[in-house]
């Protein structure tokens, strides 16, 4: 009790500060946890023994409990994170609580790691199937700690899996708060907008949504795509146009920027009826996308309707830019055609009508449909010969196209050359397509026989009129060069095998021979200008005329073409068989093969480049390896000359087209010695002849195309055979 004075109890009874001990604190371990230990006294100090000793009287404390240190939280969480991995739930919740427990026993502020913790043992909760405990749990989680994300997304798979949709938007919503990251807020809302639309049918909050994770992060293709369906589905047409400019920024792929392009004309020709703003997002689909037909379609149609067809060529010639630049040929030709035929029909524009469709032509060669409107315009505007050349290019890429050789035939006719309207007309009765006028001509001019040259084809003439497509100069050089070295190896093969024929002497035919088929030959080789083989009648030569292997040039006349044939039709099979012996072609005679004269040319390049491989011969010859020996110093000269230019070009040989070539040529010469279209293709369709493997309707098409042309006519006018003109040309 205090003095009411205020004064001090007396000192006997106020023991010493130093010697008073405190209680000791209440213990924070569990009673199960708690160890029962006698802790001694702590020794004192000199000054408070003395105390004591003048303090007697006073019993001494009783002895008193202490506790041992709390357990560390990270082993236990290691613990149950074991357990949870086990699947041994109830052991993962026992290690779960005894942390969280140590967590408020040690006064732990950190928000952070209790929500994990909570949020750990809601996932245990949730895998024991306890779903509205795992719910409390992640919500006790964010309780703790507002913004913790893993239980964010536990509430929202649990809100998912129980399809409690506006849960999931709120939880989702709640989400896209927290998050730090502008793209993954943008990412969270559109998620929320689809639960939104889908799910709950509230169109209207999803847009909002949208919209405002646009404002969140501009440009963002998620929310966009959304939008774009939901705005169509709501004829939001404004937005819908912003929508797909916005999206046509985004893009990179020129595609796909030409097609947000036509989607914004879309809308704005066939929603909006707006055709200006239409026409104009057109032409951008074009200007991204050269390609986008649906876009060059849409323009055509409504600058057509509008009459506009400055506009539409404008639109034409900015594309060739841009199709130029992408090395885009096939819809350069395309694009060239409709310029073409909207400058001559709608603008009345001839010279810019022929630069379009040159460009066409030169784009795609074989479009005759182009080079016969390109013919048109040159004979309008009087340039008739520019327009034969155009018809005969047509010609020679579709032979078989009637119109062709109409139009060539008008032409020659009012030029007054007679020649040259025959030889198309016998076209058009080839083809079946002859009228009245054509058949007047045809009949008035067809010879009764073959012609009758005054002058013979020199070597030029071949070159420069009767060769046919494929033919190669620098083959033709190679061949000319090694044939004769060639021939002989291959000869000398042949004797060693004993496969030469034996000729009997009594069936050489002389020169002078009153035999139709011999005469015929004589006749044939002094008009071609090649020497005469030896001639020899023959029982066994199964296809009539025969090239024999032997050291001089002999041809077997068999019993096919001695009788029943006309001197026109042996004309014809004469002028294709002398062909073969011409210098460059005669190789063919002893290496028929594709395999034997692509071998013997290549042995002839490795001379040049001896790096070069070549494949071994079809029957094993050794002409390849035995062909250096035997050629003459002039002859590698001449060889070394012709591997050089062949090099300069790239070194690329086509062989077939070769033989091909010279079987065409063949064919040709036959038929200018026959003289008569008609007579050379009934042989031909008659006649099996696989000289690489040529079709007959391919020899047929080249014939068809030779006869209309300039080189077959300028041909016959120098050998002195061609019609001539009885009147002066019309116009």
């Amino acid at each position: 009790m205090s003095d009411p004075e205020g004064h001090e109890p007396p000192p006997s009874l106020v023991p010493p500060a130093d010697v008073i001990i405190p209680p000791a604190p209440p213990s924070l371990v569990p009673p199960m946890d708690l160890m029962s230990e006698v802790i001694p006294p702590a020794p004192l100090s000199r000054g408070a023994s003395r105390a004591v000793g003048s303090a007697s009287r006073i019993p001494p404390s009783p002895p008193s409990r202490s506790l041992p240190p709390l357990p560390a939280v990270e082993p236990i969480l290691e613990q149950a994170a074991d357990a949870r991995a086990r699947a041994e739930w109830d052991t993962a919740l026992e290690h779960y609580k005894k942390a969280l427990f140590v967590l408020d026993s040690t006064g732990d502020t950190d928000k952070a790691a209790r929500a994990s913790i909570y949020a750990s043992v809601a996932e245990v909760k949730a895998a024991q199937g306890k779903g509205r405990e795992a719910e409390a749990t992640f919500e006790k989680a964010l309780a703790t700690s507002p913004g913790h994300l893993r239980s964010i997304d536990g509430l929202v798979a649990i809100a998912e899996t129980a399809s409690e949709w506006p849960r999931v938007v709120t939880y989702r919503l709640k989400r896209a708060d927290v998050v730090d990251d502008p793209d993954e807020a943008c990412g969270e809302l559109c998620r929320v907008a689809d639960v939104l639309e889908a799910r709950l049918g509230d169109t209207k909050r999803a847009v909002a949504l949208l919209e405002r994770a646009l404002v969140a992060l501009p440009g963002d293709t998620r929310a966009l795509r959304r939008l774009e369906p939901i705005y169509t589905k709501m004829r939001a047409w404004p937005k819908l146009v912003l929508v797909h400019d916005a999206l046509c920024r985004a893009a990179s792929d020129p595609k796909a920027r030409g097609a947000h392009r036509f989607a914004q004309a879309d809308v704005e020709l066939g929603r909006l009826r707006d055709e200006p703003k239409g026409l104009a997002f057109l032409e951008l689909a074009l200007d991204e996308d050269p390609q986008c037909d649906k876009a060059l379609s849409a323009l055509i149609a409504v600058r057509t309707r509008r009459e506009e067809w400055a506009e539409l060529a404008s639109v034409y010639e900015r594309l060739l830019d841009r199709l130029a630049g992408l090395k885009d040929r096939e819809r350069a030709w395309e694009v060239c055609r409709k310029l073409a035929t909207l400058r001559r029909d709608r603008l009345l524009d001839g010279p810019g009508a022929l630069e379009a469709f040159r460009g066409a032509c030169e784009l795609v060669p074989d479009d005759v449909e182009s080079r016969a409107a390109l013919a048109e315009l040159y004979a309008n505007k009087g340039d008739r010969a520019a327009a034969v050349r155009e018809l005969e290019t047509a010609a020679r890429n579709a032979p078989t196209r009637a119109q062709t050789y109409r139009r060539l035939y008008d032409l020659h006719s009012r030029a007054g050359r007679p020649d040259r309207s025959w030889l198309v007309a016998t076209c058009l009765e080839e083809l079946g397509a002859a009228d009245v006028s054509h058949e007047l001509v045809i009949e008035q001019f067809r010879p009764d026989g073959p012609i009758r040259p005054t002058t013979a084809v020199d070597d030029a003439w071949w070159d420069e009129h009767l060769r046919a497509p494929g033919a190669d100069p620098i083959v033709c050089d190679v061949l000319r060069t090694v044939s004769r070295a060639a021939i002989e190896l291959r000869l000398g093969e042949l004797a060693d095998k004993r496969l030469l024929p034996i000729l009997d002497p009594a069936a050489k035919q002389d020169r002078a021979s009153t035999a139709s088929v011999v005469r015929t030959f004589v006749w044939s080789s002094r008009a071609l200008g090649i020497a005469l083989p030896e001639l020899h009648l023959l029982e066994d030569v199964p296809s009539g005329i025969a090239a024999v292997p032997a050291r001089e040039p002999v041809t077997a006349l068999g019993p096919a073409v001695r009788t029943g044939k006309t001197v026109q039709q042996l004309a014809f099979l004469a002028g294709r068989h002398l062909t073969y012996y011409r210098p460059e072609h005669y190789a063919l005679v002893f290496f028929p093969t594709l395999a034997e004269l692509s071998s013997l040319v290549l042995a002839a390049v490795r001379l040049v480049i001896p790096g070069l491989s070549v494949p071994p011969s079809e029957r094993g010859s050794k002409v390849p390896d035995a062909l250096g020996g035997a050629l003459t110093a002039e002859e590698k000269t001449a060889l070394e000359a012709a591997v050089a230019a062949l090099d300069e070009r790239g070194g690329k040989l086509d062989l077939l087209a070769w033989i091909r070539s010279v079987e065409l040529t063949a064919t040709r010469a036959g038929a200018l010695l026959a003289g008569d279209l008609r007579v050379v293709t009934r042989i031909l369709k008659e006649e099996e002849r696989a000289v690489g493997e040529l079709s007959y309707d391919a020899k047929r098409g080249d014939l068809l195309a030779f006869v209309s042309s300039d080189a077959y006519a300028t041909l016959r006018e120098r050998m002195g055979v061609a019609v001539l003109p009885s009147a002066p040309p019309e116009g």
